[in-house]
């Protein structure tokens, strides 16, 4: 869906035959992913650490960064669910979804 707009319709139809599943596993790890990363190597460097090979092997670091990846994953698939409600209620369910 186009950014600032809802998008039309028709790109809704076309992101929902996709399915629910995908449409938050794709929008979980899109976003919860790369801001987990920057997030861990942001706190680093604030820390005045470097970002070197030690640090990539340090086990801290690993463990931070798998937790930070679980957490901003999970944020990014409750919203996105949230969103997808949203524009299933924006354009209404389709009428074979058993809706009303």
């Amino acid at each position: 869906m186009a950014r600032g707009r809802e998008g039309s319709r028709a790109e809704w139809e076309q992101i929902r035959a996709r399915g629910l599943t995908r449409y938050m596993l794709v929008r979980a790890l899109l976003r919860g992913v790369p801001m987990a990363i920057t997030l861990v190597l942001v706190l680093e460097l604030l820390q005045g650490r470097t970002i070197d090979r030690e640090l990539l092997l340090d086990r801290s670091f690993e463990w931070r960064l798998w937790v930070a990846a679980a957490l901003f994953s999970l944020g990014g698939a409750l919203s996105a669910f949230a969103r997808w409600k949203s524009l299933d209620a924006l354009f209404g369910a389709r009428a074979d979804a058993g809706g009303p």
